[in-house]
């Protein structure tokens, strides 16, 4: 926040100020008898760890980070960050949405969960009032909050078209710090999620996250916690932790909430040039980190901008003090891992946090910012198979020691002055693969909307991740939508098989299960008057061989959309790589689908009227008669009928084709002398 931040760093610099002050003794001095014995107790649990991360924002600083520095902080390698979470920004003018694509696409692809922020609603959505930090330099319409809500809804549906999976999307940014954006009163705000909520992320795998408050202000959480429709579309709640002390960390109504708490937003002590790389002062970076999840038993803690010269990452890609303070946590503490009890205050001036993962392996963070160093014992309460430590001081950066000594459950370690040290602790059976590397990840929104859609694609400004099967392109096209005003087009067509595809999760749609399908196609281009559609599913069996299976088939006659459902269609048992696609059976010309749907097992969704039409009645009016014996003689002088319904009518025996034998038939029909049209189907 390049524009006002020079103000925050004030008030976190003065409130840091006093922090260091009442914390740091006037001589500390302690030994090794000073210290109790550090006990870590798995058996007791808090809350899951979603990660660490920051922001990407070019749109302000003019510059995206590069390849080799998105690799430096979302990889986690040597003398790499470890992040896992991504915060980009939402622009208030959509032609800018693009500039976050390809970082949000690179950090995903190295398994960082991506969420988005928005600071203010389009110009034409808001009124300038300049009301400073407290009244706003912008406000929301009242009469535009419908349209917000679908801004915030096309940027991630914008996003997820693009491949970025957006984990949330929050409703403002510091709305309770807004002298340069968007002010909301925290009623207002509780009545925007509880009316609109639900149409941010309609049709979109996007979690709704509160707004952002700026210091962790109760009112605007409350606001949201006693207004139930507004808690019940809230998914997960954001805020920043600027000038938040310890002591205002803890939330009792949020933490028992149900509901995840994500810190998204902060730098600590300041953000003066050069800061990042003064020590021992990064050493607050550790000490705010361990009270978040300590004290605020929060989910996930997300820093300011990720490369600057305040933060985790220099200017020039390389990782600041600050930096490796975080990455003590970053990098072994993994999307997933779960804080478990620890003594956390073993001496004066030192921090210990302690999280399990599924390897059977304990996490141990302890930031000791006191001025002299010791030897700390610690108890895991179970059999220990093998230690090891990463360590930061003012000479050493992660510097690494394995294979400490222990004896049983327990094992000795000196805690240096001004030091934060890691020790990851493999238990008897467990794996010892003791820094992941390998890519987590990001969590999958499973669970379906209130209308119990999976996914709702309309494609209105977005194909919402279809793309051509085989040959086949895609691309949307306004000319004949089945609802709205765009449709997916599906052209240069080489084969019947060739048309349109999206590919399917099966963390969603779970092998072995049934679901509901739906997809709305039409057949505008061609000499017949009518084609056959197929909605299938592509997938590997358990064996890895590619299968097929028919979930629904329909024909559609020419110019009018056809509904290709079946509402209680099975995953095969083992299936992976899933693609459903749209295809015909023969032809390669153009066609179109709209309002393409997965949803839970037995919905019935609405589609077009299938046509119904009876051999014979040309003219469409009830009845075979002699007006129809005079059209079918007018079709076949001229070649052509009023309508495709009438060309389906007229050929009676079914052969595909209109010709003398079928007005005769309607002729014998119409004179009694036959009372069924023969079947000359094919």
């Amino acid at each position: 926040m390049k524009i006002v931040k020079t103000a925050k760093a004030v008030v976190s610099a003065v409130i840091s100020g006093l922090i260091i002050a009442a914390s740091v003794p006037a001589a500390p001095c302690f030994t090794a008898d000073a210290a109790s014995l550090c006990t870590i107790n798995t058996s007791k649990t808090y809350q899951t760890i979603r990660g660490f991360g920051g922001i990407n924002l070019p749109e302000w600083v003019g510059s995206d980070m590069s390849s080799a520095q998105v690799q430096k902080a979302f990889g986690n390698g040597d003398d790499e960050l470890g992040l896992t979470i991504l915060r980009i920004y939402v622009s208030d003018d959509s032609n800018s949405w693009s500039r976050a694509v390809p970082t949000a696409l690179a950090a995903q692809k190295l398994g960082a969960t991506v969420f988005a922020t928005p600071w203010n609603p389009p110009a034409s959505m808001r009124n300038t009032v300049n009301g400073g930090v407290a009244g706003g330099k912008y406000q929301l319409r009242k009469d535009k909050w419908a349209d917000y809500a679908k801004h915030l809804n096309s940027y991630v549906k914008f996003m997820e078209s693009k491949g970025v999976n957006l984990y949330s999307v929050s409703v403002q940014n510091e709305p309770d710090y807004a002298a340069d954006w968007t002010y909301w009163s925290a009623s207002d705000l509780a009545s925007f999620i509880a009316q609109y909520g639900k149409q941010v992320t309609s049709g979109t795998k996007a979690k709704l996250m509160s707004p952002e408050s700026f210091q962790y202000r109760k009112d605007i959480y409350n606001a949201i916690l006693n207004n139930s429709a507004a808690y019940n579309n809230t998914d997960l709640f954001g805020t920043h932790f600027y000038g938040t002390q310890r002591s205002q960390m803890d939330f009792p109504a949020l933490e028992n909430s149900g509901k995840e708490i994500w810190m998204t937003e902060v730098y600590v002590p300041n953000s003066e040039a050069n800061s990042n790389e003064r020590w021992p002062e990064a050493i607050k970076v550790s000490e705010n980190i361990h009270n978040g999840l300590v004290v605020g038993n929060l989910n996930a803690y997300v820093w300011w901008y990720i490369r600057r010269n305040y933060s985790p990452m220099n200017e020039n890609g390389t990782i600041s003090k600050r930096g490796y303070c975080m990455a003590q946590f970053s990098k072994f503490v993994r999307p997933g891992d779960v804080r478990v009890d620890a003594t956390e205050q073993p001496a004066t001036n030192v921090l210990v946090s302690a999280y399990k993962n599924n390897k059977n392996q304990v996490t141990i963070v302890a930031v000791n910012n006191s001025d002299e160093g010791y030897a700390q014992q610690f108890s895991v309460g179970k059999n220990i198979s093998d230690v090891d430590r990463w360590r930061t001081t003012s000479n050493e950066n992660l510097a690494k020691t394995e294979n400490l000594e222990y004896s049983g459950d327990s094992f000795w370690a000196q805690l240096p002055a001004r030091s934060v040290s890691t020790f990851v602790v493999t238990l008897e059976g467990g794996s010892g693969n003791d820094q992941p590397s390998e890519p987590v990840t990001p969590p999958i929104n499973t669970d379906p909307d209130e209308n119990g859609y999976y996914f709702h694609d309309t494609f209105e400004g977005d194909t919402f991740s279809w793309e051509g099967h085989g040959a086949a392109e895609a691309t949307l096209s306004g000319r004949t939508p089945y609802k709205d005003a765009e449709a997916l087009l599906s052209q240069n067509r080489e084969k019947a098989w060739n048309g349109l595809q999206k590919s399917l999760s099966t963390d969603v749609f779970k092998p072995g299960s049934e679901y509901s399908f739906s997809v709305c196609a039409e057949y505008l281009e061609g000499s017949t008057p009518t084609q056959e559609f197929v909605l299938s599913l592509q997938y590997a069996d358990s064996a890895g061989e590619t299968q097929f299976a028919h979930i629904a088939q329909a024909t559609a006659l020419k110019g009018q959309y056809v509904q290709l459902a079946n509402t209680n269609f099975k995953i095969p048992e083992g299936a992976s790589d899933l693609l459903l696609y749209v295809e015909t059976t023969e032809g390669t010309g153009n066609f179109y689908i709209d309002e393409a749907i997965g949803a839970v097992s037995g919905t019935k969704v609405d589609g077009p009227s299938p046509v119904t039409f009876v051999l014979g009645d040309i003219n469409c009016d009830g009845s075979v008669d002699s007006f129809d014996v005079i059209a079918a003689r007018r079709g076949l002088i001229s070649g052509t009928f009023s309508s495709n319904i009438a060309s389906l009518a007229a050929d009676v025996d079914m052969s595909g084709e209109y010709n003398v034998t079928d007005t005769l038939l309607i002729q014998q029909y119409t004179l009694g002398k036959i009372t069924v049209f023969p079947d000359n189907r094919s």
